[in-house]
Order: structure tokens, then C-alpha cells, then sequence
């Protein structure tokens, strides 16, 4: 009888995984530091995808948010909805780098010379900025042509769909507005910002903007023909959770 034979189920498994990377999960430290979270979570585990998870987005319908599915599976111990948009996309290039490798390889074309160059970024050489001491959520802004204050939240992940055009930007700035002045009632809040003038509507959207910390994803390159240097975007998309 061969050894193989003898063996059971478990002991095969065991011998034929005994050389695997075994770093399955990994705990990171969000760069917001936890502040606006419950609890002020500033560390949460990720999983690096596996079988199961490959299955679930096979399964996934023509218009499912693939992203959202992958973090929903792999990232624990915190509301992916209640993300502010720079710690889920720090979580993102974690999770494809534990799954696949830190190398990420793509091609992009000089400016200058427009020639194709094969690059190969490191992921966890990205720089990372945490939120600044002076960091809060809400924030009180100042609102010079009315005269007065406004207590402004920051967008989380949920809050996605409110921001993708301009329009609706401004039909939905109420939802971020805690308080004008001493008025905390949405009504009141609703009419007021359609009164208000453009500047004061500028500041509002502009501090929904606002990006004190996350991570870097734009990355310095030299042209390997005319030796411009350029930039190029780490691409964030299905393809991202591909091995290179």
C-alpha cells in the first residue's frame, strides 16, 4: 500500500499544505485612527480571499458592487458602509495585497514620448498618512455670507450614491449638514441651503472633499525611453483582485 494511501484525509491535507504561506489575516491600523467610528476602532482584521469568497463573487449579479462584496467577506469587525472613502480604499490595496502578492504590475504611457512602460509597484510601499491630530467629525466650518456656522459630517461609504454628479451633490448637501447656526431641524436646514450663496455652498462641498489622510495612490515613474518623469494611478476595478 503506498504512503499515500495510508494516510488519512486530514494528514494529506496537513502534509500537502505544510509549505503554504500560512499569513491569512493581518490586523491594520486605519488612517483615520478610529475617530468618527464606534469605539474609535482604529485597528480591524483583514482575510485574505479565498475559495469560498471566489465563489461568492462568481455568483454575483450584472450591476453587484464587487468591491463592496470583497471587503463585506474579507474585513471584520466593522461596518464597511460607516467607512470613510480613504480608509476603504487603504483596506482595499491591504486586502489584494495579502491575497496576491505586494507587486502590482500594470503599463502606462509617458507623456512626453507616449511610449508603453511595463511598471511594477510595490503596494506596501505606498505612503500613508494618518488623520491629523486636529482631526473631527462633524467639523465646524465657517460660513462667511451667512454670517454664522455649520457642523458638517463627512461622507462614509453609504453615502456613495449622494456624491456621483454635481446635481446631486447639492440636492443631497442637507444629508451632511448636522446644524446652521442654532438650527439642527432638517426642514429648516433643507430650505436654509437653498437660499444660501454660492460661496457658502462652495465651502460646504469643499469640506465634504476635504482628504487629511489615506493612502497614496499615485506613483512616480521614469520613461524608460526618453526618461521623463511621470505619474501614474493605481487602478482600482474588478481587475485589481487578480494575480499580477
Amino acid at each position: 500500500m503506498s504512503d499515500e494511501l495510508k494516510k488519512t484525509v486530514d494528514e494529506a491535507l496537513e502534509d500537502l499544505f505544510a509549505n503554504a504561506h500560512t499569513a491569512n489575516e493581518c490586523v491594520v491600523k486605519l488612517p483615520s485612527r478610529g475617530i468618527g467610528y464606534a469605539g474609535k476602532k482604529k485597528e480591524v482584521t483583514i482575510r485574505a480571499m479565498a475559495f469560498e469568497d471566489e465563489k461568492a463573487l462568481a455568483s454575483l449579479k450584472v450591476g453587484d458592487d464587487i468591491i463592496e462584496a470583497i471587503l463585506s467577506r474579507c474585513v471584520s469587525n466593522i461596518d464597511i458602509d460607516n467607512l470613510y472613502t480613504p480608509d476603504k480604499l487603504f483596506l482595499l490595496l491591504k486586502l489584494r495585497e495579502i491575497s496576491f502578492g505586494d507587486s502590482f504590475k500594470l503599463t502606462a504611457k509617458c507623456r512626453n514620448c507616449k511610449i508603453e512602460n511595463d511598471l511594477e509597484i510595490k503596494l506596501s510601499q505606498l505612503p500613508v498618512t494618518e488623520a491629523p491630530e486636529d482631526f473631527s467629525d462633524p467639523r465646524e466650518i465657517n460660513l462667511p455670507n451667512l454670517g454664522t456656522t455649520a457642523s458638517v459630517r463627512l461622507p462614509r461609504s453609504g453615502d456613495s450614491d449622494y456624491l456621483t454628479t454635481h446635481d446631486k451633490i447639492l440636492d443631497n448637501l442637507w444629508r451632511f449638514v448636522r446644524k446652521l447656526g442654532d438650527y439642527e431641524d432638517p426642514k429648516v436646514i433643507v430650505k436654509a441651503i437653498k437660499k444660501l450663496k454660492s460661496s457658502d455652498i462652495r465651502t460646504i462641498i469643499n469640506t465634504l472633499l476635504i482628504t487629511d489622510f489615506g493612502i497614496e495612490t499615485t506613483a512616480l515613474f521614469m520613461c524608460s525611453n526618453c526618461r521623463e518623469e511621470n505619474k501614474v494611478d493605481v487602478p482600482i476595478s474588478e481587475t485589481f483582485f487578480t494575480v499580477s
